[in-house]
């Protein structure tokens, strides 16, 4: 009988502890967001929680990093996006533009990429007519962070009644990701690049989203097989002089200032477009 008995607890024992797969969010770096738009209609704590969430599964391959207070002056705005301009206090600046307070993965799809924008332009030079890459890296931080929450809320949920929402994250993710954009126009993406590559260059300031959608599209197919590569995106700009190089120059200049582990995620980024980058 204790033999059986302690069979049994050893079995116990054995089994996987639920979430073991996929451990707690991590709490670095520490992230002050703060929606102080006022009479907007939501749950201020819960609209922050998701934020946070979301900009989490980012910010989490930047541990040593310090973040200045973002502040969330506007939920319903005209348009997403991340202000130039400091708060009162010299805090970032995002405003989104949700219709409705409490959807969810909207909010999150939003902030997660104005949160991106602080990652690469905040304090940095202007990318000019290379702006679009930034905007496809932003649009895929979007779909990993969502990706990201999806297993975060099913394993480890902010409370315990948002785990049944962890699906909705995943399925609003994919209504970006259809199978269509590896193929825009029915075009071989690098001979559709070379037809629009002018145009994309065209939005110095803002980047046409139809156009960039399918270079964040081949973006992610690299991303979503080594998510820390997300740690190569805050030195897009770094140390940028020259604004108005070419697309391969612009990627040149990337790997060069990237840190080791970061430089052969540059080269498959470049082979997207047909480049090679020099060692």
């Amino acid at each position: 009988m204790k033999i059986t008995h302690f069979s049994l607890l050893y079995g116990i024992l054995s089994l996987p502890l639920a979430g073991a797969n996929n451990p707690p969010p991590p709490k670095v770096p520490k992230l002050d967001i703060r929606l102080v738009h006022q009479g907007y209609k939501t749950n201020p704590e819960n609209f922050v929680v998701v934020c946070n969430s979301a900009a989490m599964a980012i910010a989490r391959y930047y541990p040593k990093r310090t973040f200045k207070p973002i502040l969330i002056p506007k939920a319903d705005n005209g348009f997403p996006v991340k202000l130039d301009r400091q708060g009162p206090k010299g805090e970032s600046q995002v405003m989104l533009s949700i219709s409705d307070g409490y959807v969810w993965n909207q909010i999150a799809y939003q902030f997660a990429h104005e949160f991106t924008h602080i990652l690469i332009n905040e304090g940095q030079p202007g990318a000019g007519p290379n702006h679009w890459i930034n905007e496809a890296f932003c649009e895929v931080a979007s779909y990993q962070a969502l990706k990201q929450m999806a297993k975060d809320w099913e394993s480890h949920p902010p409370y315990p009644n948002w785990k049944g929402y962890a699906k909705h994250h995943n399925s609003y993710a994919d209504k970006y990701l259809g199978k269509e954009k590896a193929r825009p126009e029915g075009m071989e993406f690098k001979v559709w690049f070379r037809k629009n590559e002018a145009a994309l260059r065209l939005g110095k300031r803002h980047p046409k989203y139809g156009l960039y959608k399918y270079p964040a599209y081949q973006f992610y197919q690299i991303i979503k097989e080594d998510p820390s590569q997300l740690g190569a995106l805050a030195y897009l700009n770094y140390g940028l002089t020259h604004s108005g190089i070419s697309t391969k120059e612009y990627l040149v200049r990337w790997k060069y200032v990237l840190p080791p582990g970061h430089k052969s995620f540059a080269d498959k980024v470049a082979d997207v477009f047909g480049y090679s980058l020099p060692n």
